[in-house]
């Protein structure tokens, strides 16, 4: 073989490699394999029953409430139960109070009458102190009186029994009673300050009597009022107490009850029912998916590529999107790039490009500008993209490493 022909051998091999390896890349461009979808989100049961009503077909926009399905639960035996409980409790505690409260009134109207009563005792005993004072100051007058007259009748003694014309006898009696006269002064000076004391101390509620003892109303049933008053208030607050954590258990009961026995399954208001998983009437549990929703005001193009071109895609590089029956070339952003081996699917995506296949790289591209509503949801419609920042010789190049 000369060399020419090896030559074009060469370059046929060459060539065949360049349209094996460009496959993809030249496929889209006439198949147009990207597909517009968005993202797949699931509206799931919030609490276990029954669904009642209807759903709403599969293609229906959601309204401005955003409830697309109603589950009830009549089976909360035990919740029901515990709201049961907890509404006795505040109701014997309320009766507990009450009775507190009436056993307070009555305890506290004695205590009422108790403080009248020593009201007029004081006002007596008052009294009776200013009449002794009174008394006191009389019988000293009169003493002071007598002590003079007896000093005067000692004087004259003392002078007779000078003079030889006396008895010392006499003289002896009168001395005596002289001295008698003025112990009694004393006697009744000393009542008179005390008395005096006793008047200024009942000023301050303090109350004696003649032989310094305090009197017996001054404390009657006091002291048993004021205990008994004190075990009482003891126990209206203890039922206060009582009620207030019965009434915060029997609030957390009637949420939980209300929470459980009636729940609305929603999604965003303005989105599309994409599928319907349940159906009306079925018994579903808690994070049992109702519906599948999507944003058709948000699509995204999922965009297969070659594992050689991915690596030339980066998120935020411009492309260029028409969609199949439109000659309009669509703006659009790279919102994310993903692997052969990690490629999203159904699971996550509304639709998947009819060119995906096994060993096939994924763009996501978003549009720049979102549709008009007169478009409609533009999801599971075929589109070509192009990315002009990467051309045939840039696949290449990256695919021959140079």
């Amino acid at each position: 073989m000369g060399r020419r022909s090896i030559y074009v051998v060469a370059i046929v091999l060459f060539a065949g490699y360049a349209l094996w390896m460009l496959g993809p890349y030249l496929r889209s461009v006439v198949v147009r394999d990207a597909a517009v979808t968005t993202w797949s989100r699931r509206a799931v049961a919030p609490i276990a029953g029954r669904i009642v009503g209807d759903l709403p077909p599969v293609g229906t926009t959601v309204g401005a409430d955003g409830v697309v399905a109603t589950i009830e639960n009549t089976l909360l035996l035990a919740e029901e139960r515990n709201v049961e409980v907890y509404r006795d409790a505040v109701i014997r505690a309320e009766g507990t109070i009450a009775e507190a409260n009436e056993y307070i009134a009555g305890l506290e109207a004695m205590d009422a009458q108790r403080i009248k009563t020593r009201d007029r005792q004081e006002a007596l005993f008052h009294s009776q102190i200013e009449t002794r004072i009174a008394s006191l100051t009389r019988e000293i007058a009169v003493t002071q009186e007598r002590i003079a007259v007896l000093q005067r009748v000692t004087e004259r003694q003392k002078a007779l029994v000078g003079r030889g014309a006396g008895a010392q006898a006499s003289l002896d009696e009168a001395l005596l009673r002289l001295a008698e006269a003025r112990s009694r002064h004393a006697e009744l000076s000393a009542e008179l300050a005390f008395a005096n004391l006793r008047d200024r101390a009942t000023e301050d509620g303090v109350f004696l009597t003649a032989d310094g003892e305090t009197p017996s109303w001054v404390h009657y049933s006091a002291l048993e009022l004021d205990l008994e008053l004190r075990r009482a208030r003891h126990a209206l607050h203890s039922a206060e107490r009582d009620r207030a954590e019965a009434q915060r258990d029997l609030a957390g009961a009637s949420r939980v009850l209300s929470a459980l026995e009636r729940a609305e399954v929603t999604a965003p208001p303005g989105t599309v029912v994409e599928s319907v998983v349940a159906a009306p009437g079925q018994t579903v549990t808690a994070g049992d998916i109702i519906l599948q929703w999507i944003d058709c005001s948000a699509p995204m193009i999922d965009v297969p590529v070659s594992d050689a071109e991915l690596p030339l895609i980066r998120p935020g590089m411009a492309a260029e999107v028409i969609l199949e029956g439109e000659p309009t070339v669509r703006a659009g952003t790279v919102a994310m790039t993903r692997g052969a081996s990690a490629t999203l699917g159904r699971a996550d995506l509304a639709s998947v490009a009819k060119g995906r296949t096994a060993g096939l790289a994924q763009v996501l591209v978003r549009l720049d500008t979102p549709p008009a509503p007169e478009e409609g949801c533009l999801v599971g419609r075929a589109a070509y993209v192009e990315f002009p920042g990467v051309g045939l010789i840039d696949v290449v190049r990256a695919r021959l490493r140079l």
